[in-house]
């Protein structure tokens, strides 16, 4: 964790590129004289006028900036005569003579813009004293002045100023909040170091994207301690609550409220979610005014009306500033309220939550069915504080403990989720309820335990253990057996112990389901592709679909963007890892918000992108050990160190393999990958490739066909080529995947050298998208050609495997780095050839260029030589 790290105080400009373009481009021309600037106080609206002022004066054009307020409303002038300095003797002119106004205001500007163009700002147009308002629009008219005025949403402005405006003539720009990709760069470079990707999302939605409350924020965080470094990465630690200075001006931005809109927002803010039919009946009217306002939001959802305010911080501010027990009172009225009425399974649960957030016992039926009620709509925070309260109010235990125990787990607290599992067995075993539940508890134990050295093992253990006592557990946990098999790259094993579970002729949606969603890994890691894509889809269709679905929709997309990415269809497997991504980190899913970090570094990686690979496997990394998540901190490792040996980076990679235990590198393809590539660019290629083709052999063995093709194709990409092929050829015999088979197309070329083989392999990975595969055998092919003495081929071929890998974020592997390689065109030598290639005669070149007829001619032969052409016209 960094310590004493200051937020720069002067932030960057940031996602508003295009609007800083459009301003001053229209402001040069000679049709555009206002430019207004519009939205929420914040925003960044006085930044992008500040900003565009400062570009024009790059070609001269005097600024003068307008500072309108409040407080100088009343004041004729009050906001112009200090931004144009009169002297003493032009305001007593004034004063005796009003019709004067104009002309002293034009000489002053003339005297400061000393002959220049001028531009002036105006903050807060609306609030301009009307003399002041006057004056400028007058200056605008006579074309003294090109104007940027910013305005608050929701202000109005007088009929005089927007009479001036026309299509031509105005210019109004609604300037939006920051995007999650803006803030995330925005606050890389204000940190000094990479933000989370998951960080910059908790930040922009806390934030809203508004640049004033995101700062706040930062620094409260930062100050707090919620926003710490590691591993070169920020992480975002709990929730942000901003500085004093946010929450007094969120408040100030509140107390024009009268007293029943005020006690409106209270309860908003201390009792959402909350529909229309949950208000007092003497609050319709209040809300008619505060939506007016924009401070609440109003959306139809689920057949029922919803209301929030309209910004997360105001929620924190609002709670910020009640006392507890005004606070503990809205709470219990509002539980009191909602409970009058027939209440559905979500009223029940949020009924819960109030009376659990203002310190009241509730019936433990109640907590006991709003705790199922949390985990069924994947709020595993709250999910967490029921089941210990339900458990206090007496609700059976070892049921409630499990619950417990799995959102912990979802939320990234292996070993404590551990413990209440621990607990939840001993319960259980003391005071037996049903089977079921002694097996959703085994299944939960060993799931937990795969998070754990040896927990794999471990985890079959719990299984096994359970199934003896209770033989009738088979088929249920054959699902968790399976998952675990195939952790232990057993995909044999892992497809084999799913046969007892697969569902009968008369098995409803829900089994087949839930089959589909454990077949589709151990079928894509056995080359079975088709089969596991009609698996995967099968899963999240039933999950998108079903109106009860068996598991949350980001799981099945989990599994499926897993088999796209090892069936080689890697775009839809990004795309969809986004997606997964994003509904992990809405529902505080921290072991899914990592699994997709790590596919889209896996994603990124096999699309020839080292450097984004290595920004999401960082992610992982640093999000591991900031919130304890680690059950994918070692495979992350073990990819990072893989990327940066494809970045040509060996001293780096080796850095970090020294932190993966050497059982892991024993136990795991990818990490042992890493380590014998590692060994090969050290010198010991012969070594290295021997421990590739030998661990390939393995996998092959445990039906593991993915790690086996992707172990032999290693070995081919590092000079084996010849010993792989064959392996990879058997491989494929028995699999539909493109991928497989890409892989086998280029290790046979490698082998042969075929130069239309390795042409064909290149277009392959072109095809699929593997850019830096698909390079690495274009410069194969260039090389081959080269051999054959087919310069222009070799050319051609040399220029198209640069084409693609200029895409590839500088990736240095064998093939590229050893490859035979024509001569380069010097700078000259380039020039000249351009030239030529546009017709110009030597004596036409050589007047441009100033030398010599015959220098031309030298570098033209040259050229001629190294690009394998016979003259101007092939050239």
């Amino acid at each position: 964790m960094a310590t004493g790290t200051t937020v720069q105080s002067q932030w960057p400009l940031t996602g508003r590129d295009e609007q800083l373009g459009q301003i001053t481009a229209v402001l040069r021309s000679h049709f555009v004289s206002i430019v207004v600037l519009t939205g929420e106080s914040g925003v960044g609206k006085s930044r992008l006028a500040a900003e565009s002022a400062a570009t024009l004066t790059v070609d001269g054009w005097a600024v003068i900036r307008v500072a309108a307020s409040a407080m100088l409303t009343a004041t004729p002038l009050g906001a112009l005569i200090p931004a144009i300095s009169p002297g003493r003797d032009a305001i007593d002119v004034v004063v005796r003579d009003s019709l004067a106004i104009f002309d002293l205001v034009r000489e002053s500007i003339d005297r400061l813009a000393k002959g220049n163009r001028v531009v002036m700002i105006v903050d807060d147009f609306s609030l301009l004293d009307p003399l002041s308002m006057t004056v400028i629009i007058q200056l605008v008219a006579a074309d003294v002045v090109r104007l940027i005025a910013t305005v608050p949403s929701g202000e109005s402005l007088p009929d005089a100023f927007v009479s001036m405006w026309t299509d031509d003539s105005a210019l109004v720009l609604e300037v939006q909040p920051l995007t999650i990709e803006d803030c995330e760069t925005l606050l890389n470079s204000v940190l000094g170091a990479r933000v989370a990707h998951r960080t910059a999302v908790a930040l922009h939605e806390r934030s809203g994207g508004n640049v004033l409350f995101l700062r706040e924020l930062v620094i409260g965080a930062v100050q707090d301690e919620q926003l710490q470094e590691h591993d070169g990465v920020w992480q975002l630690l709990g929730k942000p609550l901003g500085t004093p200075a946010l929450h007094d001006l969120i408040r100030t931005r509140l107390q024009h409220l009268n007293a029943p809109q005020t006690a409106l927002i209270e309860r908003l803010a201390v009792c959402h979610p909350l529909t229309i039919d949950d208000l007092p009946a003497d609050a319709r009217g209040s809300l008619v005014a505060l939506e007016h306002a924009g401070l609440v939001i109003v959306e139809e959802r689920r057949g029922r009306t919803w209301l929030a305010l309209s910004h997360p911080q105001y929620d924190e501010s609002v709670r910020g500033s009640m006392s507890r027990l005004a606070t503990v009172d809205l709470l219990i009225d509002q539980a009191a309220l909602v409970s009058e009425r027939a209440m559905t399974p979500e009223d029940e649960l949020r009924v819960a939550l109030w009376r659990l957030d203002a310190g009241v016992e509730s019936d433990p039926d109640i907590l006991f069915r709003a705790t199922h009620l949390a985990v069924l709509g994947g709020d595993h925070p709250r999910a967490e504080h029921l089941a210990a309260a339900a458990i206090d109010a007496g609700a059976p235990p070892a049921e409630m403990l499990l619950l417990q125990g799995q959102a912990i787990w979802t939320l990234g607290r292996i070993s404590e989720a551990l413990a209440i599992l621990d607990r939840a067995a001993l319960e259980d075993e003391a005071k037996p309820t049903t089977v079921r539940l002694t097996g959703q508890i085994a299944a939960a134990r060993a799931s937990v335990f795969a998070g754990e050295a040896d927990g794999n093992t471990l985890g079959l253990a719990v299984i096994d253990r359970a199934i003896e006592r209770h033989p009738d557990l088979s088929v249920t946990l054959a699902f968790p057996k399976s998952v675990l098999l195939l952790n232990l790259e057993d995909a044999a094993l892992s497809e084999l112990a799913l046969e007892v579970a697969t569902p009968a002729a008369s098995a409803d949606n829900t089994e087949r389901a839930l089959f589909d969603l454990a077949h589709g890994l151990p079928l894509a890691a056995l080359g079975q592709v088709d089969r596991a894509l009609a698996a995967g889809r099968a899963a999240v269709a039933h999950a998108t679909e079903s109106l009860q679905p068996a598991f949350a929709l980001r799981r099945a997309q989990m599994v499926l963007e897993t088999v796209l990415l090892q069936a080689g269809l890697l775009e839809e497997a990004r795309e969809m890892a986004v997606h997964s991504l994003e509904a992990c980190i809405e529902a505080d899913d921290e072991l899914g918000t990592r699994y997709n970090e790590l596919l889209l570094g896996q994603c990124y990686l096999g699309m020839g992108r080292p450097t984004t690979a290595a920004k999401w496997l960082s992610d992982v990394i640093s999000g591991s050990q900031a919130r304890g998540s680690v059950f994918y901190l070692d495979q992350a490792r073990a990819l990072l160190a893989l990327t940066m040996l494809w970045r040509g980076q060996p001293a780096e990679a080796a850095t970090v393999l020294a932190e993966l235990d050497q059982k892991l590198i024993a136990a795991s393809s990818i990490a042992a990958a890493s380590a014998l590539w590692l060994d090969a660019v050290r010198g010991g290629r012969d070594r290295a490739v021997a421990g590739m083709l030998r661990r390939a052999r393995a996998a092959a063995d445990r039906g593991h066909v993915i790690h086996a093709s992707s172990l032999l194709h290693c070995a081919a990409r590092l000079g084996a080529a010849s010993q792989a092929a064959p392996q990879l050829v058997a491989l494929a015999s028995g699999t539909t995947s493109a991928l497989l088979k890409a892989q086998v197309a280029h290790a046979t070329a490698e082998a042969s050298g075929d130069l239309d083989a390795l042409v064909k392999a290149g277009e392959n990975w072109e095809t699929l998208g593997y850019d830096l595969f698909a390079g690495e055998a274009f410069v194969s092919a260039s090389a081959a050609a080269r051999r054959g003495h087919n310069s222009r081929m070799a050319v051609s071929l040399q220029n198209r495997a640069d084409d693609i890998l200029a895409k590839c974020e500088g990736a240095a592997t064998p093939l590229l780095q050893f490859a035979e390689r024509g001569e380069r065109l010097t700078g000259r030598e380039r020039e000249i050839a351009a030239l030529a290639a546009q017709g110009l005669s030597s004596l036409e070149i050589a007047k441009r260029l100033q030398v010599s007829p015959r220098t031309v001619n030298n570098h033209l032969h040259a050229a001629y030589s190294k690009l394998g052409v016979r003259g101007r016209n092939e050239l």
